[in-house]
């Protein structure tokens, strides 16, 4: 009996390691790491989000090491950073090309993931963590989280319907994000359901102004209900900052691309007392009762547990979107080209994420849409985000 187990176990191991072999590249050792390329804002006006980004990466990391790896092999994202500037996340993108790299995670910018998209006809994947970028339908380019227009969408809902707050005032930069922002608003003002909406006010400013005193007392002059603030990164202090100075104690609803706790920290002094924002499935962990995104979750917020982070919109916008590339090539092989991990997650479905379920059938590129997303209000005691609408919400 025991010589059976012994050829058995023999058996096993051959078999085991022939399927490695067929996972690593000619010359490459099965311990050497297998590489994943990303590209984040480490520096520049959204370095909070991109550091953020890096640490959830080496969670990442970690996690996968800690269950095998891919194909046997430890995993090991290279970033690199784009400084936040369209530019040189072009230059970086154009040397992995040459590189023939099969996928990048990022750009994490609107501007930075526009510019580099048309670099794409022949791969790599590239897997933006800005939803402010709409890719045709099959291409390389793939978003992380819910479409900039469905994210909206819930929060007007709630301003609109579930609040009943109808006059309401515009703040955005004059970026590619704010550009997006005053177009998704106008689609959505443009709907029937919204159809008593009224804008009293539209201002815009520069990323580089000193100050926004002046929108903010025209805005205070509409008299609007509530104040939608648009942008990301350090220039949105001086929004907050006005309407501090201005008095202005209204019900502010942001985008997510602040959802960070470093942001909440260093703006406590200057935060409107009613700030709102939509967000993905994430917050919701504690409400839902159980299934395979609650399992999803658990594992993302227990991994980051360990490593002492908490959880939020920046860490987590990187989450599912590296968990899903990661996935891709531990199906196909660490030989996997950049056209099989595209048609892979192309036809992916059901992939339980901490945002929802993910379906890249829908074709949009992304897998999630606006049952995916909810509102939430920033509490202050709490130091955290409290959902106000969704599970926890009804």
């Amino acid at each position: 009996m025991a010589c059976e187990n012994v050829a058995i176990w023999v058996r096993a191991t051959a078999v085991a390691a022939a399927a490695l072999l067929t996972l690593t590249p000619p010359g490459v050792s099965a311990a050497d790491p297998f590489e994943i390329n990303a590209i984040l804002s480490i520096t520049g006006s959204a370095a909070f989000t991109g550091s953020s980004m890096t640490r959830t990466l080496s969670i990442i990391e970690k996690q996968v090491n800690a269950t095998g790896g891919i194909g046997g092999r430890p995993l090991h994202f290279v970033v690199s950073d784009d400084q936040s500037s369209p530019q040189v996340a072009v230059q970086i993108v154009t040397g992995l090309i040459a590189k023939h790299v099969p996928a990048i995670i990022g750009p994490a910018l609107a501007a930075t993931c526009r510019a580099s998209m048309p670099l794409l006809e022949n791969g790599p994947v590239m897997y933006c963590l800005s939803p402010v970028l709409y890719p045709p339908t099959g291409s390389y380019a793939f978003v992380g989280g819910a479409s900039s227009l469905d994210e909206t969408s819930v929060l007007l809902d709630y301003l609109d319907r579930t609040r009943g707050w109808k006059r309401i005032a515009l703040i955005t930069p004059t970026d590619a994000t704010g550009q997006e922002a005053d177009n998704t608003f106008n689609q959505l003002l443009a709907r029937p359901e919204h159809h008593d909406l009224q804008v009293v006010d539209r201002e815009h400013f520069e990323l580089t102004d000193i100050s926004v005193a002046a929108q903010i007392a025209r805005i205070k002059e509409s008299k609007p209900q509530a104040i939608i603030a648009w942008g990301t990164g350090a220039p949105m202090a001086n929004v907050y900052r006005a309407l501090l100075d201005a008095g202005v104690d209204l019900p502010v609803f942001g985008s997510n691309g602040n959802q960070v706790y470093t942001a909440m920290e260093q703006w406590r002094s200057i935060l409107p007392r009613q700030y709102y924002q939509y967000a993905l499935k994430w917050p919701e962990y504690t409400q839902l009762s159980g299934g395979p995104v609650k399992i999803a979750m658990g594992v993302m917020y227990s991994a980051m547990k360990a490593d002492g982070v908490r959880p939020d919109g920046a860490s987590v916008s990187a989450w599912d979107p590296a968990m899903i590339v990661v996935d891709a090539f531990r199906k196909l092989g660490t030989n996997a080209t950049a056209k099989q991990v595209r048609d892979y997650i192309l036809n992916l479905r059901d992939f339980s994420g901490s945002n929802g379920y993910y379906d890249f059938r829908i074709g949009n590129q992304r897998g999630l849409s606006a049952k995916d997303c909810i509102v939430v209000r920033w509490d202050a005691q709490k130091d955290t985000w409290v959902p106000v609408t969704g599970v926890a919400g009804k």
